[in-house]
């Protein structure tokens, strides 16, 4: 089984992703940047499924931190058919709040850095006619003004207009690029202390944005690409 690389995979939604694609079967390739301890043991648990699961250490702050990560990981795991790209930095501060630093270093975490691993592990993907899933935001559609993390949401509406943008330029290659959009989830750092607030009275799980990454890389569901699914409970609609 080729590999599925998740980036930010050591815990929450990313290792929970990586779990999922383990329990059905898929061989995964665990990115973390800090966290090797935590990295290991879901890498530890996903074996447990019978299939292979390896760690990778990278740091996506740079550009050129980025293109090292890449060469050390084409160098370990060169037959690579999926990319879920998990990796979101996130900051709760106004856009004249936020240093000029932190929002290049989330500009270049969550979006450049998306579009380097992907470009990188492209001749692979291709070969493997494999697919990308990009984890996003609830409500990138909507154009509201955001003075709560707007660093945050502009780089996450960044990445959707590079899912589609990347969709339509792969099509010729069989390879399909959809998004993923989780608004709260269980472990979400600014989760109302009331769930009544929510559509739903409850945040979303984990598993249930996993499942619909498993279905976007799923074969059978091979003619779905530049799509965005928002996994939200009616959270921003």
């Amino acid at each position: 089984m080729p590999w599925t690389l998740v980036t930010g995979a050591a815990r929450g939604l990313g290792a929970a992703t990586a779990l999922h694609l383990a329990q059905k079967g898929r061989s995964v390739v665990i990115h973390f940047n800090t966290r090797q301890r935590e990295a290991e043991l879901v890498a530890e648990c996903c074996r447990a499924f019978g299939v292979d699961a390896q760690t990778i250490q990278g740091d996506f702050s740079t550009s050129s931190s980025t293109e090292e990560f890449v060469e050390k990981y084409l160098k370990a795991f060169s037959d690579t058919q999926n990319v879920v790209y998990n990796v979101g930095n996130y900051a709760v501060k106004s856009a004249l709040e936020t240093s000029t630093e932190e929002w290049n270093v989330l500009f270049q975490t969550n979006l450049h850095a998306a579009l380097q691993v992907c470009k990188g592990l492209l001749p692979s993907i291709i070969s493997e006619k494999g697919s990308i899933v990009m984890i996003g935001s609830a409500g990138l559609t909507r154009q509201v003004a955001d003075t709560y993390s707007p660093a945050y949401t502009i780089t996450k509406m960044g990445l959707h207009a590079l899912m589609k943008s990347l969709a339509k330029e792969l099509a010729q290659h069989h390879v399909r690029v959809n998004m993923v959009s989780p608004g709260h989830l269980e472990n979400s750092v600014d989760i109302p202390a009331d769930f009544s607030k929510l559509p739903f009275g409850r945040p979303g799980t984990l598993e249930e944005v996993a499942r619909v990454v498993d279905f976007f890389l799923d074969p059978s569901n091979g003619y779905i690409t530049g799509q965005n699914v928002e996994v939200a409970g009616a959270v921003r609609l």
